[in-house]
């Protein structure tokens, strides 16, 4: 019962986090403890073989970010970390500041991209060796360029057999004190 009952929190908790909000616009830290909920959820269905490590700064916290843009990211690190038969998976999620962008960067230890795969993974053409289309990538690196222009978006980085990088790249934008927080 004790388990049923996390879940259940955990479950709401996420939802909210998800679908109450009536912005767009979200924090890093919403988005990171979103992500956070979303892989308390995923240990429950994999064991814990999940290790998370957030190492974003303070002062990074209160900047905006795209509401859904980590979890879908961290989705695709678990599925080809764990779901293409590796018992573990580490996932680190950093980030700083770099002239007038952020940087939020999802690394994991993962079977890796092979290269010919990477480059189809942000064109709206890709299909995973799963059979996917990776199209909650493609929408994710698409909206963020919609939104900010084409020098932002996502970069990956993969090396087969050690794990992938995406690197998430927005403007520096703080929350305004007279936006509401949810």
């Amino acid at each position: 019962t004790d388990d049923v009952s996390t879940a259940v929190q955990s479950l709401s908790r996420f939802y909210k986090l998800t679908l109450s909000r009536k912005q767009s616009i979200s924090t890093i830290a919403q988005e990171t403890e979103h992500a956070t909920i979303y892989l308390e959820i995923q240990n429950m269905r994999y064991h814990n073989s999940i290790s998370f490590v957030s190492d974003i700064p303070d002062e990074l916290m209160e900047y905006q970010i795209p509401k859904l843009t980590l979890q879908p990211l961290i989705e695709n690190a678990i599925f080809y970390g764990l779901e293409l038969n590796v018992d573990e998976c580490r996932i680190v999620l950093t980030g700083w500041i770099e002239d007038t962008s952020i940087v939020l960067l999802i690394s994991d230890d993962g079977v890796g991209i092979p290269s010919e795969k990477l480059s189809a993974i942000l064109s709206g053409n890709g299909n995973s060796t799963s059979g996917g289309t990776n199209i909650a990538v493609y929408n994710t690196h698409r909206r963020l360029q919609i939104l900010y222009g084409p020098d932002y978006g996502l970069t990956y980085s993969s090396t087969p057999g050690s794990g992938t990088e995406v690197e998430i790249r927005i403007p520096a934008i703080r929350k305004s004190a007279t936006e509401p927080s949810n």
